[in-house]
């Protein structure tokens, strides 16, 4: 065979063999992707039975239910129960024979008791009881070991079972508004608890055990009538949320300082009589309110709150103030109204942020000339004070809006008040002024001025409704 021949019938080889391998290729079936379908969602028990196989969530909520039939029992395969909002007054114990159960919903019912049978469930990981009449819940609670999410809120419970101890799955327990008035020291072995809602309950105190949850984010203690936080409360590091407004707190652990994820610590109506110097450890509480207490004193250390915006200290027994203890650059509010301050000399100096100062209703005699540094004032609040006079340094403050000095002693006005360029409310109500400038028509942006409850002369009255063209002025 000649060399031309050779390579002619290599070619054709080649061709014949690609044609035939692009076949063989092209005959491959496609991969189809499997889409997982959701599981259907049962309504009626009748149509379960039927498909006891498959019938794996069975909802019967809203059906007005005031029994269950016992045939439920059968349904093995269930993983979610749902019997809310109907009119059960106890739960049938073929519910309890559903062992593969994972979801079990009971809220919005008649329940008084949760029998010993619940204890049957070991792989429910989701229980709710809440808004029922519930009273008791059975010890057999404990064998709930794959519980995760528990939600009892609304009942009428003076005590949880000891063996809570035991549901070590636990991260969500919800007893909102019940009767508590002890709360299990057993509840330390729960340590992945990250929610934990005891508000509107009756404790007096927790379990130093509490403390063991060092995988606790929400910890809603408001409206209890606890005294004192356990000493190593500052070991719940993880604390994002903490709610223990509307108790009967005398003092904080000085271990508090440790909870530096907080963003907010609202510690209002409490008998709080001073806060510890830690409190300045929080460095990323952008929030601060103590108000409704019985506070006597402010720790320095409150200028080291690298965040604080918002300082709420009203209705309190504060009566002297120095230091820098508000020296801090990113405060914006700051409310010490309802106290019986008489001294204000808080350096105030780097307070760059500053919007609102609220003064109201203290024995000050003094302007607190102080504050005239803080040039970011929008809003001032000196009602119901001891003043007799407006110096003149407060036109320092450029950027005020509202300035308030109802129901002081003031006798006289800096001539050059109007220059407030962006001042919008002046109130000088209840004060003791026979007379005023005129020159508040110059006022660039002044909308409302307040000047009732004063001794203006006659003749001085009528000047003032004559010259006087503000958009709202009050004078009778």
């Amino acid at each position: 065979m000649s060399r031309r021949y050779k390579l002619i019938f290599v070619l054709l080889f080649i061709i014949s063999f690609q044609y035939g391998y692009g076949q063989k290729k092209s005959k491959k079936k496609p991969v189809i992707e499997q889409v997982s379908q959701p599981e259907k969602e049962y309504t009626s028990i009748e149509e379960a039975l039927l498909n006891k196989k498959t019938a794996t969530i069975l909802n019967l909520e809203n059906k007005k239910l005031s029994t269950i039939p016992e045939e439920i029992g059968k349904l093995q395969y269930l993983q979610e129960l749902k019997l809310g909002y109907n009119q059960l007054e106890k739960i049938p114990e073929s519910v309890f024979k559903l062992i593969n159960l994972q979801k079990l919903y009971l809220n919005n019912n008649k329940l008084t008791v949760i029998p010993a049978g619940i204890g049957n469930l070991t792989k429910l990981k989701e229980l709710k009881l809440q808004e029922n009449k519930l009273i008791e819940i059975s010890d057999e609670f404990g064998r709930l070991v794959s519980l995760e999410t528990f939600l009892c809120g609304e009942n009428q419970l003076t005590k949880i079972p000891n063996s809570i101890g035991n549901c070590t799955a636990l991260q969500i327990i919800d007893l909102f508004n019940n009767k508590l008035e002890i709360f299990p020291a057993s509840i330390g072995n729960c340590r992945n608890i990250k929610i934990l809602d005891l508000n509107w309950n009756q404790l007096s105190s927790l379990p130093n055990e509490i403390c063991n949850l060092n995988k606790l984010e929400i910890l809603r203690l408001e409206k209890n009538k606890i005294q004192q936080l356990p000493a190593e409360f500052g070991n719940l590091v993880r604390l994002s949320e903490l709610l223990i407004a509307s108790n009967e707190l005398v003092d904080l652990p000085e271990s508090i300082g440790k909870l530096i994820e907080l963003k907010e610590l609202l510690i209002t109506k409490n008998k709080l009589i001073g806060l510890p110097e830690s409190i300045g450890e929080l460095i990323n509480v952008k929030i601060l309110d103590a108000s409704q207490n019985q506070l006597n004193g402010i720790p320095e250390s409150l200028k080291n709150m690298e965040k604080l915006e918002e300082l709420y200290l009203h209705n309190n027994q504060l009566t002297i103030l120095t230091g820098e203890s508000f020296n801090n650059p990113t405060l914006r509010i700051l409310n010490l109204s309802l106290n019986k301050i008489n001294q204000f000399n808080c350096t105030i100096d780097k307070c760059k942020q500053m919007e609102s100062i609220d003064f109201e209703q203290n024995d000050l005699y003094l302007f607190p000339n102080l504050i005239t540094n803080v040039t970011s004032l929008e809003y001032l609040n000196l009602n119901k004070n001891k003043l007799s006079d407006i110096p003149k340094a407060i036109l320092k403050l450029e950027k005020l809006k509202q300035l308030l000095f109802s129901g002081n002693e003031i006798i006289t006005l800096p001539i050059d008040l109007y220059k407030l360029n962006f001042l919008e409310e002046l109130d000088l109500s209840q004060n003791k002024l026979q007379i005023i400038p005129l020159n508040f028509n110059q006022a660039k942006s002044l909308k409302h001025l307040d000047l009732r409850g004063n001794p203006f002369y006659k003749w001085h009255l009528k000047q003032i409704k004559e010259k006087l063209a503000i958009p709202e002025l009050l004078v009778d």
